[in-house]
């Protein structure tokens, strides 16, 4: 069967499917913010409109300076891009040709943007039988071999945080085996009563930080992201990006929406309570979805070893839930579902559950 790259594209999905898409869809392979943007982003862009008739500032200071005054960073440790992505092809550029270890299963663009570059990619796995959580001796003998290790954490698709001493410790031993680390942090805001480490750069220098904006902000049409890393790394990847690289009004959003204090704290601790709900009813239903620290999670079809049926049946009533067939160690058996709101998540349990039906008799 033919799947898309990516969640968050509805029609491609139906069309590559051979399936109708219905009048209304509810996107559930989207993993942004389910309650939408900072109140006022709209009218506030709107009274930028006359930006775009100006160049971008190339260097985009007023968010550089932004994002590091937040951050406690100087300025020439960030480096602001045209969403992650184009971060992640940027530093598969700066490391091509080389060895590069990704922990699997996770978000497939490292991949890609590895390939594209010519890089050795190295599989390491975090497996489902020990609940997708890092386990150091499958990874530290492929540690001497590494000259790159990426990690996304909050995990896509797993959502899963790393315990801290556990993900300390890798970065201490990939210091000691002079293997730089990007750790892709696109979701960590989402994580709401967990405890959630980020490494301190200057503790360690070998360590590259993502972060995007997309997600939280609910600004994927923008794309926008950032990354924080000892300054001549952070130097030599700017020569890589393309000159204007993030457009006027992508950064003028970006400053309106880190303006915004609490905004994010909010939408973590209304999502965490929005999933407990969702997880309820899904068990009552007698779904198990894989406890989760950020605004997505993974779940099987207890009906079927493949989740293809059921995510057919799921196109038919107007929802979609993002496969999991590029993802590697999953291989289909799970989708990836985003929380959303009450009414959508409804939605969801009431598809579900004539799932259910349908399959029992």
């Amino acid at each position: 069967m033919n799947w898309p790259s990516h969640g968050a594209n509805p029609y491609k999905l139906y069309e590559m499917q051979g399936k109708i898409p219905k009048e209304t869809i509810t996107d559930f392979s989207v993993n942004t913010n389910p309650y939408g943007s900072p109140e006022g982003l709209k009218g506030h862009m709107a009274n930028h409109l006359d930006l775009i008739h100006e160049y971008p500032d190339p260097e985009q200071k007023r968010l550089t300076e932004r994002i590091a005054l937040m951050q406690d960073l100087p300025e020439e440790n960030v480096l602001v891009g045209n969403g992650a992505s184009e971060l992640i092809h940027m530093l598969a550029r700066f490391w091509q040709g080389r060895r590069v270890g990704i922990i699997q299963p996770t978000f497939s663009e490292y991949q890609k943007a590895c390939e594209a570059y010519g890089c050795e990619i190295i599989d390491l796995h975090v497996s489902e039988k020990r609940n997708f959580h890092l386990f150091i001796p499958d990874i530290l003998p492929h540690l001497p071999n590494l000259d790159l290790l990426i990690l996304c954490h909050p995990n896509n698709p797993t959502g899963r945080t790393y315990r801290p001493d556990v993900l300390y410790g890798l970065l201490k031993l990939c210091e000691f085996n002079d293997v730089q680390v990007v750790i892709d942090e696109a979701f960590y805001d989402f994580v709401s009563g967990e405890p959630f480490f980020s490494p301190d750069l200057f503790e360690f220098p070998n360590v590259l930080l993502l972060r995007s904006l997309t997600k939280m902000y609910s600004i994927p049409g923008l794309r926008l992201g950032y990354l924080m890393g000892e300054a001549a790394v952070v130097e030599a990847l700017k020569r890589l990006q393309p000159e204007w690289s993030v457009n006027a009004l992508a950064e003028e959003a970006g400053m309106y929406c880190l303006s915004q204090e609490g905004f994010a704290r909010k939408t973590a601790a209304d999502i965490s309570r929005e999933k407990a709900y969702l997880f309820l009813q899904l068990k009552r239903l007698g779904y198990t979805p894989l406890s989760t620290e950020t605004n997505f999670f993974l779940m099987r079809d207890p009906f079927h070893s493949q989740a293809d049926d059921m995510i057919g049946f799921l196109l038919q009533e107007g929802l979609t839930v993002r496969h999991t067939n590029n993802f590697k160690g999953l291989n289909g058996a799970f989708v990836r579902v985003a929380v959303k709101q009450r009414t959508d998540n409804e939605q969801l349990l009431e598809a579900l559950e004539k799932w259910r039906s349908v399959c029992l008799q």
